[in-house]
């Protein structure tokens, strides 16, 4: 799967991960309003038709509904967060290796970018080799300055 496809998969999950926990969270406003609302209609006004259930019994309902809740947005978060870091550990650089040792890269100057360059490998000791690129002459040096 290429980083192209995995940022999309990304982006897919994050909206539906968003729209997702949007519902939830209307889904748990109106369930506490509604609790809310039984509680003070039983206590405050005496009104026993609402409750099905004992107080205790929707108070339990509610918390365990709204734990749920919960623990699905921290779901989402979590699984949005670990599609994220394979993407990102996807698209760092994998290490180069000349005749089956590993390759160190130092650039003089540094950053340098264009021209031409001598390129000297030394043998760092059995496992590593370092390349030296010395820029030995600059892109203006090729065609000249643009003026």
């Amino acid at each position: 799967m290429s980083a192209v496809e995995m940022n999309m998969d990304e982006d897919i999950l994050k909206v539906r991960y968003l729209k997702t926990s949007k519902i939830i969270l209307i889904l748990a406003v109106i369930y506490a309003l509604w609790i809310t609302i039984l509680i003070m209609s039983v206590y405050f006004l005496g009104i026993y038709k609402l409750a099905f259930l004992t107080m205790d019994q929707w108070i339990i309902s509610s918390i365990i509904i709204l734990g749920v809740f919960v623990v699905l947005d921290i779901i989402f978060i979590l699984h949005h967060f670990i599609v994220k870091r394979k993407r990102i550990e996807s698209e760092k650089p994998k290490p180069l290796f000349y005749k089956g040792k590993k390759l160190h890269i130092y650039t003089l100057p540094l950053d340098s970018k264009g021209g031409i360059f001598s390129k000297t490998y030394v043998k760092i000791d059995e496992d590593n080799i370092l390349n030296l690129r010395f820029q030995m002459i600059p892109p203006y040096g090729l065609w000249g300055k643009k003026e």
